[in-house]
């Protein structure tokens, strides 16, 4: 039947006799509620992927599959055994069947295509193969999948394309975007205050000064840790984002919920600028493992003049470094110019878009992906003899 996969049986709400389809090589068809169950019974495995990245532990992707996945979605989930567990979490939804994508989204600043109890880079890589082999072989063939955010400089993220590209597909690896961060073991908040730029220190003690002046004293910062207090600042976060110029979040529920899940394993930081009664601006950092994470921020822009933002951001650093003392404070996802004012060290995010030459759809897509390259390679080939030939003769 045309568009037949079998994988749409396991679609019934899942019981404990329903444990979704486990094919002879190991690889796992889930519904939503099966794939959160698969979670739930291997909490070790996800909370070890934690330590590396936060968006890889099981309480990330627990919420993640609560909060965003669809009904419809199938979890495609390659497993391997072979000197430890390992295993790949992919979707598929039911208009593209075809397509296979990483469980992620514009939340998560990086993606593990690799959650594994092996640690070994030698080893690392043919558990890779293996899994990808499981996707190759599978019947019927997945025309394209796609994995990002990944960590560009990774050897995963390398022997996940060498792979693809020896198993005969077409991959592609393209940016996704900058990731700023912030290398600061044994640093005091002094000591990187000091380091900063002169026009970011001095911006910060004029305004702390103007900050503390509003009014008529009653300005106060806030950083809520205690899981009692999280409704009440998540409140006081909301508005502030509803003042600001941020579109609204898509999934309503999702940061107050994952502000609730932190705050119970003792990972919030919530701050909040007030000026007597009244939130201006909001911070949710969440701490884990030694790094410092920046998930959320905004200000109310009617207050932009009290810079409430930047004296925020200096009293978050300053618990980071000296009461956490972490070593990593990360900005997580884009290339916003004030990053770089606060941290030192930027990271690539790539994804990798692999197509299956195999299939009718993905020799289309890979030639198309591929003529496109060729095409920029020419735009920028021939910007740059336009350019040689106007510049005059020295």
């Amino acid at each position: 039947m045309a568009g037949y996969h079998p994988y749409r049986r396991c679609r019934a709400p899942a019981t404990r006799a329903d444990r979704g389809i486990q094919l002879a090589n190991n690889m796992n068809l889930l519904n939503k509620p099966q794939a959160l169950e698969y979670v739930r019974e291997r909490l070790d495995l996800f909370n070890h992927a934690e330590t590396s990245n936060p968006f890889a532990g099981a309480a990330w992707t627990l919420h993640f599959i609560e909060q965003v996945a669809e009904d419809s979605w199938t979890f495609v989930i390659p497993e391997d055994r072979v000197g430890g567990l390992s295993l790949m979490l992919l979707y598929t939804e039911p208009t593209t069947s075809y397509r296979l994508s990483a469980v992620a989204n514009y939340y998560a600043s990086l993606y593990s295509p690799l959650i594994s109890s092996i640690d070994g880079p030698a080893e690392r890589g043919p558990v890779l193969a293996r899994l990808v082999g499981q996707l190759h072989d599978f019947r019927p063939r997945f025309a394209v999948m796609n994995w990002s955010p990944l960590d560009r400089d990774t050897g995963d993220t390398a022997n996940l394309r060498r792979v693809l590209s020896a198993s005969g597909w077409y991959a592609k690896q393209y940016d996704c975007f900058g990731n700023w961060y912030l290398p600061c073991a044994g640093i005091s908040f002094d000591d990187y205050m000091k380091g900063r730029d002169s026009k970011l220190r001095n911006t910060w003690l004029r305004k702390r000064k103007k900050f503390e002046r509003a009014a008529s004293g009653d300005a106060r910062l806030e950083i809520v840790v205690d899981p009692a207090e999280v409704p009440r600042a998540m409140d006081a976060y909301e508005r502030v984002y509803a003042k600001s110029w941020k579109k609204p979040e898509p999934y309503g529920n999702f940061v107050r919920q994952w502000a609730h899940i932190c705050a119970r394993n003792n990972w919030l930081r919530l701050g909040v600028a007030w000026l007597g009664d009244l939130p201006i601006a909001a911070q949710f950092w969440f701490t884990m493992h030694g790094r410092a994470s920046i998930f959320k921020l905004a200000y109310d822009e009617e207050y932009s003049q009290l810079s409430a933002g930047t004296v925020l951001s200096a009293h978050m650093f300053s618990h980071a470094l000296d009461l956490d003392q972490v070593l990593e404070i990360d900005y997580l996802t884009g290339d916003d110019a004030y990053k770089q004012s606060w941290m030192t060290q930027r990271r690539q995010r790539t994804g990798i878009l692999a197509c299956n030459p195999k299939t009718p759809r993905g020799l289309l897509i890979g030639a198309q992906e591929l003529a496109g390259r060729i095409t920029q390679r020419w735009r920028v080939r021939a910007r740059r003899d336009t350019r040689s030939r106007a510049s005059p003769a020295t």
